[in-house]
């Protein structure tokens, strides 16, 4: 009898045999009780935001986008909805041409973005004829979205953060903002 293991023996704090997967490793649309149904997820009706100005524009850093454009959110159309999706304008500006203004938002549960509208020349939004939610990565051009994801838009377990703190997070890798090196003093020799 002293060879077998009790379930008693067990220690309270060691959930890794009960449980592998520890919650920081799932995403929210992983976590939920064994006897829970999913809940059905419904997508909130949200009104288009004004037109962005330059003055509401903030560049950010796009290292999974393509290297020759550049990239702004504006700042007055950054949103968290009941949804938990996270809605922005982007401006996406190539080296020759018009730049592309795309109102989209992301869904990080699920790693999905989807396309509201796009600007228009005359300075205003038209909504996508038949929006759906897609993967968020796609190279070249788009790839963007996965420096959103992963600097921005989404915490570590996958939630998506509040529109203010994507804001602070904008204003702390800010491509503009100067960086400071720290000098190390002079070995004394």
């Amino acid at each position: 009898w002293s060879s077998d293991v009790c379930s008693s023996d067990l220690h309270a704090t060691d959930d890794s045999a009960v449980n592998p997967n520890k919650p920081d490793d799932l995403t929210p649309a992983e976590i939920r009780e064994p006897s829970e149904e999913p809940a059905s997820w419904q997508e909130s009706q949200i009104p288009l935001p004004d037109f962005p100005s330059a003055r509401g524009l903030i560049p950010f850093r796009a290292d999974t986008g393509d290297p020759d454009y550049r990239y702004y959110i504006d700042v007055n159309s950054v949103s968290l909805g009941a949804d938990e999706v996270l809605r922005y304008t982007v401006i996406i500006q190539p080296p020759v041409g018009t730049s592309n203004i795309i109102y989209e938002g992301i869904r990080c549960a699920t790693m999905e973005v989807k396309m509201f509208a796009f600007g228009t020349r005359d300075g205003r939004f038209a909504r996508m004829a038949e929006p759906r939610w897609t993967y968020f990565y796609t190279p070249g051009a788009m790839g963007y979205r996965k420096s959103l994801v992963e600097i921005y838009v989404c915490d570590e377990n996958g939630w998506a953060v509040d529109g203010d703190t994507v804001l602070e997070r904008l204003v702390m890798h800010d491509p503009r903002r100067p960086r400071i090196v720290p000098k190390v003093p002079p070995s004394s020799n």
